[in-house]
């Protein structure tokens, strides 16, 4: 069985940080350290105890899912952010959506992110699905076979992902005429749609040198390869990538 790791929704494969609300947010939160107090187990533990002390009715549809997400402030307050790329999400599951933000209410147990010593707002997320949370609880429950992350080029019935692309990416982009004498990196970031499709294609780290830049574009538009989309709970979301491409000196 395979336990959801915390990436589906994270912005980038890499850590950074963002403009939200006014404020610069971390996107993740680092290795070894939780948003919540005793862990996810712990998370999913007292939502289900809040559901039942508060006397909180069931979704009449049980294939209702919803992925929470949260700012965990410095003072260990949250707020929650809206998921640009599936904006649809909360109308299609309301009953999720409010059951959410009404047990949000009742959760005090966050943990504000770390970096070298100091406290930041950070990132955090959870996959909400009501029909595990109500009398079908089990003790040390987590969300299990719920993710599918794009693939790229299936074969023999798995897909390949980021690294396939990348490679992809390397034998499509022509850079003949160019000569650089430094190493240097390039940051793409795309997403894949609901139909597989790469939409919202720009460079978030330039070379400086704008034919260059296009030249990479051009590439990457010409691949006729599709992706598949990322699903939850079998249905397909929008799914950002951040691609980074190392150039080391040319010969």
């Amino acid at each position: 069985m395979i336990i959801i790791e915390k990436l589906l929704f994270a912005i980038s494969l890499l850590l950074f940080s963002f403009q939200i609300f006014g404020q610069t947010i971390m996107n993740k939160y680092p290795v070894g350290q939780n948003s919540y107090e005793g862990g996810d187990v712990q998370f999913y533990k007292d939502f289900h105890q809040i559901l039942i002390d508060k006397k909180l009715k069931p979704c009449e549809n049980k294939n209702e899912f919803h992925v929470l997400k949260l700012v965990v402030y410095e003072d260990a307050s949250v707020k929650y952010v809206k998921d640009e790329l599936n904006a649809d999400a909360a109308i299609k599951n309301k009953c999720t959506f409010d059951l959410s933000l009404e047990v949000l209410r009742y959760m005090d147990k966050w943990k504000p992110a770390t970096f070298d010593d100091i406290k930041k707002p950070t990132i955090t997320w959870f996959i909400i699905f009501p029909d595990a949370l109500f009398d079908k609880y089990k003790e040390g429950y987590l969300p299990q076979n719920f993710e599918e992350r794009a693939g790229f080029d299936k074969k023999d019935g798995l897909p390949g992902g980021i690294n396939s692309f990348r490679a992809e990416v390397v034998r499509n982009v022509d850079l003949r005429g160019f000569k650089w004498s430094e190493p240097f990196k390039l940051v793409v970031t795309f997403v894949v749609n609901r139909e597989g499709k790469i939409e919202q294609l720009k460079l978030d780290e330039s070379s400086g040198n704008d034919e260059f830049d296009e030249r990479i574009l051009d590439g990457i538009r010409s691949i006729r390869k599709r992706w598949s989309p990322a699903k939850i709970h079998g249905e397909p979301i929008n799914y950002r990538f951040r691609l980074p491409l190392n150039f080391s000196a040319s010969e």
